[in-house]
């Protein structure tokens, strides 16, 4: 019995230098060059937590520009959120930076702004392998190529040893105006090491396919000045839409 048990002591031992080993070279593949030290790395995501923080920022900023109140004036804007590329090589965007846009678009949603889906499709896509979709960046499917806006987010993104710094800044659609402007840096861990060395999957294809328009005037009298380049669902007040 003694022998026995002194077998299963020395099986147990053989094995687990290799599964600490297998588990250490997991953690070396993602962000080997970290700033972790000999600590156990640090498995917070960050980017959902500093996408609410600065679209509280952005949100401060913009009330204090357009005047907003009490009421509900945020959901006369129409946001359009797009993806933060790298400071030093446009047009491209890691994983993280298409994260933290789908994650800026939901704060500035629950805040109460309009956001405008561009990515999505004319109809359905059927995948037998994959399922069903509804969004694309294949331009060929999108239900529209031009969406009319009062506000865009746009922004830029570094990596440095100690983290992600996100530059982001919401403009009038309108114009080349900044009406907001945020910077923030998101600390370096696992997650957001994965998703910044992730591949994206192919060169980026950038060209002026989407363009945001002003609204149509409405040619009729208006209870809102003239000029006014809001879409005509944007000067009808709230409790008259259906």
């Amino acid at each position: 019995m003694k022998r026995f048990a002194w077998l299963l002591l020395f099986a147990a031992s053989a094995c687990a230098p290799y599964a600490n080993g297998e588990m250490a070279s997991l953690f070396h593949e993602v962000g080997a060059s970290m700033p972790w030290g000999g600590n156990k790395p640090d498995t917070n995501e960050y980017y959902p937590q500093y996408a609410r923080i600065m679209a509280d920022e952005l949100d401060t900023q913009l009330a204090g520009r357009l005047g907003f109140n009490h009421t509900t004036t945020r959901g006369l804007q129409w946001l359009i959120v797009t993806t933060p590329t790298d400071l030093n090589n446009m047009g491209q965007a890691a994983p993280l930076a298409r994260a933290m846009a789908e994650q800026l678009g939901s704060a500035m949603n629950g805040k109460g702004y309009y956001v405008q889906e561009i990515r999505k499709t004319s109809e359905v896509i059927f995948d037998k392998s994959q399922g069903e979709f509804m969004l694309s960046r294949d331009v060929r499917a999108l239900a529209t190529k031009q969406f009319q806006g009062t506000l865009v987010m746009a922004g830029t993104y570094v990596a440095t040893p100690q983290g992600v710094r996100f530059n982001v800044e919401v403009m009038d659609a309108r114009n080349n105006d900044v009406l907001a402007k945020t910077s923030s840096v998101m600390p370096m861990s696992l997650p957001v090491a994965y998703l910044m060395e992730s591949s994206s999957g192919g060169r980026g294809t950038i060209r002026p396919t989407v363009a945001t328009v002003p609204g149509v005037p409405d040619p009729g009298p208006t209870y809102l000045p003239p000029g006014d380049w809001r879409t005509s669902r944007q000067k009808t007040p709230n409790f008259l839409l259906p």
